[in-house]
Formats: C-alpha cells, sequence, structure tokens
C-alpha cells in the first residue's frame, strides 16, 4: 500500500458562508458548492488551498456549537494547545507571494505574527475567523 497525500481535513464552523467569505476573500482559496445536510451532520464545503486535482484540502461542516480551543495570546507567544490541533500550514512558492499575502491580511487588519525562520522557510502566523490557527509558508530566498 502506498499513500498518496492528504485527502482533506475536517473541521467545524459555526458559521459556513463566513467561513467560504475568509478563506476566498482574505486567502484568495476556492470553494466547492455548499452540500446540503444529510442525517449524520451538517451542511459543508471543501475549501481548495491550491489547485483541486485529488486532493480537497479543508473539509469545513458547520455545527451551531463548534468551538475552537485557542490560547488568548495564541498570536504572540506561539504557544502549544495541549489536547489540540495546533495549526494547519499552507505553503506559498516564495518569500514575493508570501509577502503579498501578508500585505493583503494586513490591510484588511487580520493579526499576524512577525516573520519568522525556521530552517530553510519564513512564515508567519495568523488566525482564520473560526480562531484556527493558520500558517503561511515558503522557502526562504536563496541568498
Amino acid at each position: 500500500m502506498e499513500w498518496q497525500g492528504i485527502h482533506h481535513i475536517a473541521l467545524t464552523t459555526k458559521d459556513l458562508e463566513e467561513t467560504i467569505r475568509f478563506y476566498s476573500e482574505m486567502l484568495g482559496m476556492q470553494s466547492s458548492p455548499i452540500f446540503p445536510a444529510n442525517p449524520f451532520h451538517g451542511r459543508h464545503a471543501f475549501i481548495h488551498p491550491g489547485a483541486p486535482a485529488t486532493a480537497l484540502g479543508l473539509h469545513f461542516f458547520e455545527v451551531a456549537d463548534a468551538q475552537i480551543h485557542t490560547h488568548p495570546e495564541a498570536l504572540q507567544r506561539l504557544t502549544f494547545i495541549p489536547g489540540a490541533m495546533q495549526h494547519i500550514a499552507f505553503a506559498l512558492q516564495d518569500e514575493a507571494a508570501g509577502l503579498l499575502m501578508r500585505n493583503q491580511l494586513e490591510s484588511r487588519q487580520i493579526e499576524m505574527t512577525a516573520l519568522l525562520s525556521n530552517g530553510p522557510t519564513r512564515s508567519f502566523g495568523f488566525l482564520d475567523n473560526n480562531g484556527i490557527q493558520l500558517e503561511a509558508i515558503w522557502p526562504k530566498p536563496p541568498q
């Protein structure tokens, strides 16, 4: 058996339309249509962080009492939260794309971490409309 990568990550949101708006308008990602609720779960949609070939990306389910466990100072301290998903990192192609994304989020008053250098990459963190920690990450420019 050979794994083919991650198909999707299932997450919850209290407001599916607002989540779709955040990921499409703030981050430039594509959304599937909203699929109707069924006996097992509420309405849902896929958010595609890149070309939706076989990997569907994030699968958001609308749940009235959805809760994301975050630390109040998560972006200042980059704290790891015991027993919780820590963050989702989205890859960008280069420094120019990373700085452009940072400027776009800043112009929309999205709180972010400082730019970070981690070995061969640079990145910054921010929160989505649900409080989920996200990271934009890209290769360091050649020196």
